[in-house]
């Protein structure tokens, strides 16, 4: 009876790594058919800086370098005694749509959030918010691609998702983290506004009050991504902004920020944490006693469970063969493509350990401040 349920087991283990695989080939085919037509609104580009970290100067030259007809730069500031205060001050010189803004501190919201309300005061005629992070290195279309899925009425915002190409196998493990959850953003109900790279139609912004919740938000993109489904809209994921960042160079560190994501995700979205909890510690879970099972020699129900090992494998190999395809860089720009596959099994483990520990964190170190969840 107990090897007949394992069967079983392992059966609908199989069948569940199959779906999860289609969803690669699904999303690559929708995106193929969405076409927008040409759509340009006046947009304002908040950009929170502090500190300068690899590749800033040439980030901001990007933003700078965006051939799109009309829109405003603010780069707000951390203050005058920041890096990047100065360096701003050198770049945009002569530049008549770029601003540096100096943040004003807020006690009750993160220091990212506070840097993007100060923005937002600056701001009077625009039709379209852009937010984006100072690390990402734009390419000269990106503020096009970002506003023109707005054009559809149903989607309250776009967003884009960062992209770590590897320079070692360190970096290679960490892209890999990174790729195996895009998959998810092509799908309405699991897509979320990244808050590196998010545009959405300032109407709607006003509309949902965004900015008054914002005022006691830790997190800038979660609470615009709550606040815009649950009023009935769609979050868009343009593929064409999933846009280059610079890597985590220490694992340890990445593990430190990835456990940090999923106890953001625990406080606002809870019943979307417990799925992942379950999800990907039972994955291992079932793959452990797979690989026990063929070591007491119950080889049918373990070479079931087990094989979930090489279904994982299989996911890695398809969206690094896929995504790719969806994005704006070259294919030269896409090697060690079986190593993205081959580390696609520890990736799993790495999520499972994540969100196994922000089950029991109760705040978050994040740029020099300590967060608690807040009590309703």
């Amino acid at each position: 009876m107990v090897v007949e349920f394992l069967i079983i087991l392992g059966i609908i283990g199989v069948l569940g790594e199959c779906y999860i695989i289609s969803l690669w080939i699904i999303a690559y085919k929708r995106t193929k058919k969405r076409i927008f037509s040409t759509y340009s609104p006046l947009a304002y580009v908040i950009v929170p800086c502090k500190g300068i970290e690899h590749g800033f100067h040439e980030n901001i030259q990007a933003f700078l370098a965006q051939e799109y007809m009309s829109y405003e730069l603010l780069f707000v500031a951390d203050s005058k005694d920041d890096p990047a205060y100065n360096t701003l001050h050198q770049i945009i010189m002569k530049k008549p749509n770029a601003h540096i803004i100096l943040s004003n501190p807020a006690s009750e919201c993160s220091g990212k959030v506070a840097a993007l309300l100060t923005g937002l005061e600056s701001i009077t005629n625009a039709e379209v918010l852009v937010f984006a992070d100072s690390d990402i290195k734009p390419d000269a279309h990106w503020l096009q691609n970002i506003i023109t899925p707005l054009q559809d009425e149903t989607i309250g915002a776009t967003t884009g998702y960062r992209w770590y190409f590897p320079s070692n196998w360190k970096t290679l493990l960490i892209s890999a983290w990174n790729m195996t959850s895009i998959v998810f953003m092509f799908y309405p109900s699991y897509t979320f506004a990244w808050g590196g790279s998010t545009a959405i139609r300032k109407k709607v912004f006003d509309e949902l009050n965004i900015k008054a919740k914002w005022k006691t938000a830790f997190s800038d993109d979660l609470i615009l991504t709550q606040t815009v489904k649950k009023a009935g809209y769609k979050i868009y994921l343009q593929p064409k902004c999933i846009i280059e960042s610079p890597s985590e160079t220490s694992i340890i560190s990445f593990i430190h920020w990835g456990t940090r994501q999923y106890t953001w995700v625990r406080w606002y979205y809870p019943l979307f944490w417990l799925g992942s909890f379950f999800g990907f510690i039972g994955l291992q879970v079932i793959i452990a006693l797979g690989l026990l099972l063929l070591l007491f020699g119950y080889y049918l129900p373990g070479i079931l469970l087990s094989s979930i090992l090489l279904f994982e494998i299989l996911y890695g190999w398809l969206g690094i063969n896929i995504l790719p395809k969806t994005m704006i860089y070259p294919k030269e720009r896409y090697p060690l493509k079986i190593g993205y596959a081959l580390l696609t099994p520890i990736v799993f483990l790495l999520l499972a350990q994540n969100v196994l520990a922000s089950a029991i964190k109760q705040e978050i170190q994040w740029a020099g401040r300590t967060y608690r969840k807040q009590k309703k």
